[in-house]
């Protein structure tokens, strides 16, 4: 009858669009252009990155890339007390390798 194929074609219609949904969204990239804007190598050039999970960036001055200092004099802040045992957080350019509390505190 019409309504039953009425029933299927919103259905066929529904799983159609369902599934390019879950196929972009699996094919999609994080977006390094703004974690790259952040990095920068020691002579203040931009790196190059490679755009694949994880991100790989390489510095043509043969240093290794780093978070650019926030503040304006180009130091990084201090945090006096803010780790859990309220030593003092030590903020670098390279934070994943060397987290600003000392683990296991």
């Amino acid at each position: 009858t019409f309504k039953t194929r009425s029933i299927m074609m919103r259905t066929l219609v529904l799983v159609a669009v369902l599934l390019l949904v879950g196929q972009a969204v699996s094919q999609r990239r994080p977006d390094l252009g703004r974690f790259v804007d952040h990095i920068e190598c020691a002579d203040g050039s931009k790196p190059d990155c490679q755009r694949r999970p994880p991100p790989i960036c390489t510095c043509a001055d043969g240093s290794r890339p780093g978070l650019k200092p926030p503040c304006d004099d180009g130091s990084f802040p201090q945090c006096p007390g803010a780790c859990p045992d309220g030593s003092d957080a030590v903020i670098t350019p390279h934070p994943l390798t060397n987290p600003p509390c000392r683990q296991g505190r």
